[in-house]
This record gives structure tokens, sequence and C-alpha cells, in this order.
């Protein structure tokens, strides 16, 4: 079967991305209170691409009417000390650390002092562990639901809006091993029957070129500036997705070649922070219709 340009479809970030704030906002007007989101960093460690997120989400609680702070420490020591304030804040819902933070302690570290609770970014080993064992639920009879980081979640439900190709039964490589996307796409995807290979700089080309090639969906999340996905490795009708924030792909290139492709207008990372504000909803306790069939989205 051939593709032609009109076949080339776009993945609306924008629209989805409205779908669930509009669910974030039906169900926060079910709680007795309102959503309280803290942000944390390392003051003269953080870098201008986490600033530039902690000041979207700061805008985006706004919108939603949410309150949200800014914290701020000065070393490891106050990190650790302003986390385990906010653990214990009764009034917070929800914390997100700004990572990298380039301290003698490893990120991996830090991730765990989040208490599972409050883990919006669903890093905690807890999270994790349990999206292995494909667990929904921190604790099913009080309807507590378990979160996953939110740039994976963002990608499965983009792809599972737009189904051009169905994840079960596909072909995936995702061109990342990080623990925000690579790793936890990788068991989201598989959990839902997908075939998953994962790629990152350690990969040989000829493997990388190898496994596009005969991929039905490829998620491309590299940071580097420089790294560019050859369009010619691309398959007839496949689905890419481009994570980056610089662009990995050329996706003029893919018109008439891919079945769907995420626009450089229009990127993921709209979905990702709605992700990060639903991850908030579930850790800010259960609501009446917390049952996953009665739910409009998920």
């Amino acid at each position: 079967m051939s593709y032609n340009r009109a076949m080339t479809e776009r993945l609306d970030c924008r629209a989805l991305a409205k779908r669930y704030r509009d669910w974030i906002l039906e169900r926060a007007a079910l709680l007795p209170f309102t959503p309280s989101l803290a942000t944390v960093l390392v003051k003269n460690r953080v870098d201008a691409g986490s600033l530039q997120y902690r000041d979207m989400i700061v805008k985006d609680a706004a919108k939603l009417g949410f309150d949200c702070r800014s914290v701020e420490a000065s070393g490891e020591a106050e990190l650790i000390e302003r986390i385990e304030a906010l653990n214990a804040d009764v009034s917070v819902h929800g914390i997100v650390v700004l990572y990298p933070l380039g301290l003698m302690r490893s990120d991996e570290d830090i991730m765990d002092l989040v208490t599972p609770r409050k883990d919006v970014e669903g890093l905690h080993s807890i999270n994790l562990g349990y999206l292995i064992k494909y667990r929904r639920y921190l604790d099913r009879d009080a309807g507590l639901k378990c979160v996953v980081p939110a740039t994976a979640k963002a990608v499965v439900k983009g792809l599972q809006a737009h189904p051009v190709i169905g994840i079960d039964g596909a072909f995936v490589t995702i061109v990342n091993n990080s623990m925000r996307v690579g790793k936890p796409l990788g068991l989201m995807l598989e959990n839902l029957g997908a075939t998953v290979i994962k790629c990152y700089d350690r990969t040989r080309p000829e493997i990388l070129e190898s496994s596009v090639r005969r991929s039905d969906i490829v998620v491309t999340a590299v940071p580097d500036p420089s790294f560019r996905l050859n369009p010619e490795w691309i398959r007839d009708g496949a689905a890419v997705v481009d994570v980056s924030y610089q662009g990995n792909v050329d996706v003029r290139a893919l018109d008439g070649r891919a079945g769907l492709v995420t626009m450089p207008d229009n990127r993921i990372g709209r979905v990702t922070r709605a992700m990060m504000f639903v991850n908030l909803m579930y850790s800010c306790g259960p609501q009446p219709s917390f049952d996953p069939r009665a739910a409009a989205v998920r």
C-alpha cells in the first residue's frame, strides 16, 4: 500500500491537552479544597530548560485555578529539608523536583525522597515498581491511583487518541533510555501489547537503523541538538512521535511516508504538562468517580 501527503496525519497535541485540562477541571470542581503543587530546584545549578519548564507549570496551574509555589534550595542539605517539609505539609498535594540537580548525591536518590503519594512525576521507586507489575493503584480500596512519568504517559495517550496504528502487536523503537521517557514508556507500551526496542547513545548506528526500519511506531527523545533521525529509515505508514525540544526528525521529509507525526509547532510537551496535572488530581485523593470505567478520560 502506498501513502500520500494527505495520509500523513498530524497529532493535534493542543486539542488533546485541552481535553485533559477539561477533565482536570471537572474533577477539581468535586474537591473540597484547591489542589496545590510545589516545584523544587537548586539555585545556581538549574539549567535554562528547567527554569522554562517551571514557568510553564506555574502558568498552567494559574489557568486551572490551582495553587503553585516555587521552592528553592541552596544545596543538597537544604534541598532534602525542603522536600521533607513539603512531604509533611498537608496543604501540598504534589511535588515536582527540577532535574538535573548537579549534586554529589544522584538524582535517582533524590527521586525516592519525594513521598509516593505526592510524586506527580512518577519517579519514585514504588511508582516505577508498580508500573513494572502493571499495578494501577497505590490503594485500590481507597481509590488512590499510581502515577507514571508524565512524558511517557503523554506519548501513550497521544497514540491512543489517534490510532493510525494500534499499540497492541506493534513493533516500537524508542530512541531514549531515560528514567522519564524511555524506560517507563517501554514498560507502558509492553503492558499494552507492543514489542519494544530501546536505543540510546551506546547503541551502534546499524542496530538503530535496523530497528527503526522495522518499526510501526518510532518515539525519539534525544536531547542532543545535533542528533537527527534519518527519515529514509521510517517505514510507510509508521507513527513518529518526536518528544525532543530541538527536533530529532525533519517532519517535512516524512510527508507521504509516515502515517502519523508530531509537529514542531504543536509538540507533545503540551500533553506532558497536562498529564502531570492529571497525576496531581490522583495525588489529591479519590473522587466520587475514581472508578476507571466511570471516567470519561483516563
